[in-house]
């Protein structure tokens, strides 16, 4: 069982992450789902260090773990897939 802190830094923590989501979506001025947004943090190194130092995230391969645990089903979007494979990312 979590402590009262432990549950709110979680809830802090998922609060900064879809606020950094929606921050995303207002800086390319269209309306994002969850696979786009991480697919543009995989294209663009800007959003991938403002996630990292806003989230305490020390490198690329912790925050694909992220939005993969925020949203386990990520993977399964073809235009990721297709983005990973023609693009391999440093982790």
């Amino acid at each position: 069982m979590d402590n009262p802190y432990t549950i709110l830094e979680k809830k802090d923590i998922v609060h900064k992450f879809l606020s950094l989501c929606s921050l995303v979506s207002i800086c390319e001025n269209k309306k994002l789902n969850l696979a786009n947004v991480f697919l543009l943090v995989l294209k663009e190194e800007r959003y991938r260090n403002i996630f990292k130092n806003s989230l305490l995230i020390d490198n690329n391969f912790e925050l694909i773990k992220f939005f993969l645990q925020h949203d386990p089903y990520l993977y399964k979007s073809k235009y990721i897939t297709k983005f990973l494979k023609k693009n391999p990312i440093n982790i």
